[in-house]
């Protein structure tokens, strides 16, 4: 249509002419109909994973399984794909898990974890948990990320998000003599239907064969601890 050019109803015929009243109501139900059309849903996640993935650099002593897949630099869709995705959008939470060849043709089998706990809607932090086992040996990890609308990916400490955590609060009262005096690990996974994060005790290796040579069940002496997401201190707190 040409600048400036009107349609004018007075030069249809009368049978396609309608009058200015049904006109409106018709202007008004398509304007509802458009605005409660639901917008859709941004993949917001599967944005801050992929962006994660392409950025990272596996170190060579790193066996992950996703941390193979990476080394062979597969793109992030061939990557999660052969890893069994569950990416969870409504919740911001996914999980990766699957098994990849190590070099000596052994294999790597874990599962990765992710959540997003936002601060507001330009602010939030990244979980990352990794448990795997390699070469006959397990393992865990947790990685925190710092997302913020516009700036760098920026890697935090452990410490800047969660409070201190005595051994006494992942240990039963009297622990058997193989844990006595040990420092243990924590690690920490996201939870996928709220937002807590569970603190676990991790045991050196050595221990734990002690552990288990003298007929101790670490998974009887040790006890999670839930951590509740503070977004206003954007911080994690002991308590739910």
């Amino acid at each position: 249509m040409s600048a400036g050019k009107r349609v004018s109803l007075v030069g249809l015929p009368a049978a396609l002419r309608l009058p200015a009243l049904t006109l409106s109501v018709l202007g008004l139900l398509c304007g509802l109909l458009l605005s409660a059309a639901p917008a859709p849903a941004p993949d917001a996640l599967t944005t801050v994973l992929q962006a994660q993935y392409d950025a990272w650099r596996p170190v060579d002593a790193d066996t992950t399984p996703l941390a193979l897949l990476r080394k062979q630099a597969l793109d992030w869709r061939a990557a999660s794909g052969q890893l069994a995705p569950l990416i969870d959008e409504g919740h911001a939470y996914a999980e990766l898990r699957g098994v990849a060849a190590l070099r000596d043709g052994r294999q790597s089998v874990g599962v990765w974890r992710a959540a997003v706990y936002r601060k507001n809607a330009a602010e939030a932090v990244l979980v990352l948990n990794d448990d795997w086992c390699a070469a006959g040996l397990c393992k865990s990890r947790t990685r925190f990320v710092l997302l913020r609308a516009g700036q760098p990916d920026a890697p935090l400490a452990e410490s800047q998000l969660v409070p201190h955590i005595a051994d006494s609060d992942l240990l039963d009262p009297d622990p058997p003599a193989c844990l006595k005096g040990v420092t243990l690990g924590v690690v920490y996974l996201p939870s996928r239907f709220d937002v807590t994060l569970t603190a676990l005790a991790t045991v050196p290796p050595a221990v734990r064969s002690a552990c288990e040579a003298s007929g101790a069940e670490l998974a009887l002496v040790t006890r999670p601890l839930r951590l509740g997401w503070n977004a206003a201190a954007r911080k994690f707190t002991k308590g739910w």
